[in-house]
């Protein structure tokens, strides 16, 4: 249970350095695929460090933990997750519900599900087991 919590950990780390790569280099897919646009220097700036720093942020943490096996890490990281899919509701709330936001929600939902699963998988064990 522990192995296959770690390796899960290390994949949502390895994906999430793919968003990095994304945010910080291929711009253009981003407003494709995500439907972000940067407007001049400063929105290519924001961009990069706010999204591109949060993946980073959650890359960091997740392969941090899944080395070391470090709760501390994982629960940071599932704040970040939570985060994310908090904003994701208020946008359901402020604009309404679109077919488009489902997906990234049920990722976001699933990601802190697995970070979850391997922060009681990996919680400390009774004395003698």
């Amino acid at each position: 249970m522990v192995i296959l919590s770690r390796v899960l950990v290390a994949i949502i780390g390895l994906v999430s350095l793919l968003g990095v790569g994304q945010h910080w280099f291929d711009l253009d897919a981003v407003a494709v695929e995500r439907g972000m646009q940067a407007v001049g220097d400063i929105g290519r700036a924001n961009l990069r460090a706010d999204v591109g720093g949060l993946f980073l942020a959650i890359s960091g943490l997740t392969l941090f933990a899944a080395v070391r096996q470090h709760q501390g890490a994982i629960l940071a990281a599932m704040v970040l997750l939570g985060a994310t899919l908090f904003g994701r509701f208020l946008s359901i709330a402020i604009d309404g519900f679109s077919a488009a936001v489902a997906p990234p929600m049920v990722v976001e939902a699933i990601l802190i599900a697995i970070l979850l699963f391997a922060y009681r998988a990996w919680g400390k064990k009774p004395e003698g087991l």
